[in-house]
């Protein structure tokens, strides 16, 4: 099989191509910018800005599948240039895919693209999108837009398919400590409650999910997959942070119905004067707000399996960035 990654340079680029490989894929990169690396391991380079609106159908030319994870994450930016690449590039990527005869589409979406309605919610594939959209990022609307755009296409005969994971981490990125922290000294101001579950994606588990996908048969086209390896309680993130880091900085727990408060109460203010607050009432809730991932549906079609070492992996994802460090 013959697979175009786009993304390649990008920490979950890097471990599809990894994975393609060692399954024997011949494996074709799209990237902004050549790196040697990809010529040491024998990849096919395509370079070029997905903005480019000519280079999806030189990209996917005698490609059997397309593995779709190049997005704009950047915290800074227009929403104009955050909808160019993650919504229309991926939509133009997914028409050259269509008009080459491309089997397989698999796009690279995440989970906040659902809407979290109370507290403790689970959470299916078959849960509605978040209609709070205006009160996020430009990269969390944008996804959301793209998420529904290729589910859409595939209604009207796209081959995709759509992989929702959580927070990716891995060798070379630990997870983060919680959704919402600020240091100050010695201690970690955690915008969160002690029993929160962090939906963790391991780097290597979504790309395993991501091939899987490729192979799996017809009744995966026009569905999407959540990939959450372990919901992990936020105090056992902070025990085990602490203890790989060899850490003395103390959590501290804000009181979070207070947080909220202040939150809408300034998010209204604000917009009276015309201004955007830094954090509003909506970006509290999703930080609170406990939500746990069913993943039974990419289990069952997709043949995927969770890993179950959760703590080996943070601590493994820790060291891995401190040797660097």
């Amino acid at each position: 099989m013959k697979v175009l990654i786009t993304g390649a340079a990008g920490f979950l680029g890097q471990a599809l191509v990894r994975t393609a490989l060692a399954q024997g894929l011949s494996v074709r990169v799209l990237t902004r910018t050549a790196h040697e690396a990809f010529a040491r391991m024998g990849l096919e380079v395509v370079v070029g800005d997905l903005v480019d609106p000519a280079l999806p159908r030189v990209a996917v030319v005698g490609m059997d599948a397309v593995i779709h994870a190049a997005a704009r994450v950047s915290t800074s930016g227009s929403w104009e240039e955050f909808a160019e690449v993650n919504i229309r590039a991926t939509g133009r990527l997914l028409d050259a895919a269509r008009f080459a005869g491309v089997r397989r589409f698999v796009h690279v979406s995440s989970l906040s693209v659902f809407d979290v309605p109370d507290d403790g919610a689970v959470i299916t594939e078959a849960g509605s999108y978040e209609c709070e959209s205006r009160a996020r990022g430009h990269y969390s609307r944008s996804k959301l837009a793209a998420d529904r755009l290729v589910l859409w296409e595939a209604k009207r005969g796209a081959p995709a398919v759509v992989l929702r994971p959580g927070l990716l981490f891995g060798p070379g990125r630990r997870p983060p400590l919680a959704r919402q922290v600020i240091a100050w000294r010695r201690y970690r101001l955690l915008l969160a409650r002690r029993d929160y579950p962090l939906p963790l994606s391991h780097v290597d588990s979504v790309a395993q999910a991501a091939l899987l996908a490729l192979n799996a048969d017809e009744r995966v086209i026009g569905r999407a997959y959540t990939i959450v390896d372990a919901h992990v309680p936020q105090s056992a993130m902070v025990e085990v942070q602490k203890h790989a880091l060899g850490a003395d900085w103390q959590a501290v727990y804000l009181p979070v119905r207070v947080v909220a408060g202040a939150a809408w109460i300034a998010e209204h203010a604000l917009a009276l004067a015309g201004r955007r607050s830094p954090i509003s009432y909506h970006q509290v809730c999703r930080a609170t707000h406990r939500a746990f991932y069913d993943c039974s549906a990419a289990i069952r079609d997709l043949g995927w399996k969770p890993r179950e070492s959760w703590r080996d992996d943070v601590q493994g994802a820790i060291a891995s960035v401190t040797a660097v460090g």
